[in-house]
């Protein structure tokens, strides 16, 4: 599903607009120029073949995806990464934090077992080891095609948790991960590192580029004014509240 000039949707599970398999987050492809692609986390993996095949319904061929691109490394984002790896060789860039959990496939630091005792993921849920080519931090720069995407450092969800920012002709669009959401919402979870203060922080920094675009990690897009969402989050937090739950 083509969002931007840039920009395709091809994979989104139950809270989303279930173009792939319910486990998966919203997975988008960038089309950066001069033949050259990325993917925004890789969703869950248990039917990676439907991501391919949206993407191929675009008219983009699988060996045209240079990067991988991980905002966290809860299973529904990252536990796809390893087949997309190992099947077209595209290179996965994480954060510095989260690069040798999903190196290692690190249950405990992906709060896997919570997970799975919660009832989010089945009993048979798995999350292959892949191999990280890149680690990355807060203002590194991904050169992609005639583009460029920017790091951001964007805790609270999660430690580790990354967003990336894309400008384009005077426009800021964000891929949020699990930071934001549409209508100010975030997601809290009772798992060793969900931050209330992170999130506070994230948000306040969020704030400060008055995004334009916002592509979350679930559920609807904001094409403009999407400032505003950012905005109603920020004001929970200043109130000593907490926004809604996703």
């Amino acid at each position: 599903m083509k969002l931007s000039d840039q920009v395709y949707m091809v994979g989104s599970g139950k809270f989303g607009l279930q173009l792939s398999h319910s486990m998966d987050c919203n997975v988008y492809l960038v089309d950066g120029g001069h033949d050259q692609y990325a993917l925004i986390d890789a969703g869950g993996g248990m039917d990676p073949e439907q991501i391919i095949q949206n993407i191929e319904q675009e008219g983009v061929r699988p060996d045209q995806i240079k990067y991988l691109l991980l905002t966290h490394a809860h299973g529904d984002h990252a536990a796809g990464s390893a087949f997309f790896s190992n099947q077209y060789g595209i290179e996965v860039i994480a954060s510095k934090e989260i690069q040798p959990w999903v190196e290692s496939g690190d249950q405990e630091k992906s709060s896997l077992a919570p997970a799975k005792k919660a009832g989010i993921y089945p009993e048979d849920f798995q999350f292959p080891r892949c191999k990280v080519s890149k680690g990355v931090v807060e203002n590194d720069t991904i050169h992609l095609g005639n583009m460029e995407l920017k790091v951001l450092e964007t805790p609270g969800h999660s430690q580790g948790h990354i967003s990336f920012l894309l400008e384009q002709n005077g426009k800021k669009m964000l891929f949020s991960g699990d930071a934001l959401f549409a209508g100010g919402k975030i997601v809290l979870q009772n798992i060793w590192d969900c931050s209330i203060q992170d999130y506070a922080r994230t948000l306040s920094k969020l704030g400060l580029l008055r995004i334009d675009t916002l592509f979350p990690g679930h559920g609807v897009c904001l094409m403009k004014e999407a400032w505003k969402h950012v905005d109603i989050a920020c004001g929970y937090f200043e109130r000593l509240e907490v926004p809604p739950n996703l």
